[in-house]
């Protein structure tokens, strides 16, 4: 019997990730990330932008969303995201939605971000680092880092109220 190896054992945990996300991970539980800084990186965009984390540092609050194209709380939040996305224009806040990968491709993603028109900018992290070093254990996951790049929240739903939402994270007055 043939040991798995790096990328092998990637994808069975990726596999276990993915069963532990449709048991029902997207309860509402948060993952204990709160007050820890933020693993910077640097990905690019599907539209081929450039993103590193700490460029954000003292400009703008990051919400990551994790999620994929084959996920149907993933899929149900997309209306939410968008209306957050449409509040939190002129407001130092930016969405990043990254693609776990596991079971994706680019074009599919593509097709999916064309399908449901998402404004926000989308990374399609293939080999799902980025998952696991923010610990994802299901999906949708968001992560909320403030300006210092320090993680405040994270939580699989977003609230039915965005606007008060938003407001804690960034001032009504406040604009980028």
């Amino acid at each position: 019997m043939k040991l798995l190896g790096l990328r092998g054992r990637l994808h069975v945990a990726l596999w276990m990730l993915v069963m532990i996300s449709l048991l029902g991970c997207s309860s509402g539980q948060e993952v204990s990330l709160k007050g820890k800084p933020a693993i910077d990186f640097t990905l690019s965009t599907i539209d081929g932008e450039s993103i590193q984390l700490a460029a954000y540092r003292g400009k703008k609050v990051v919400h990551l969303i994790f999620w994929a194209t084959w996920c149907p709380s993933c899929t149900g939040e997309i209306p939410k995201l968008k209306k957050l996305y449409q509040e939190a224009l002129n407001k130092p806040y930016e969405i990043v939605a990254i693609d776990v990968g596991y079971n994706d491709s680019l074009q599919r993603v593509r097709q999916f971000q064309e399908r449901y028109q998402l404004p926000y900018k989308i990374i399609f992290d293939e080999s799902a680092g980025l998952a696991l070093k923010y610990s994802v254990i299901g999906i949708p996951t968001h992560v909320i880092i403030n300006k210092e790049g320090v993680i405040v929240t994270s939580f699989n739903q977003l609230p039915e109220n965005l606007a008060d939402y938003l407001a804690q994270f960034v001032p009504a007055s406040s604009s980028s």
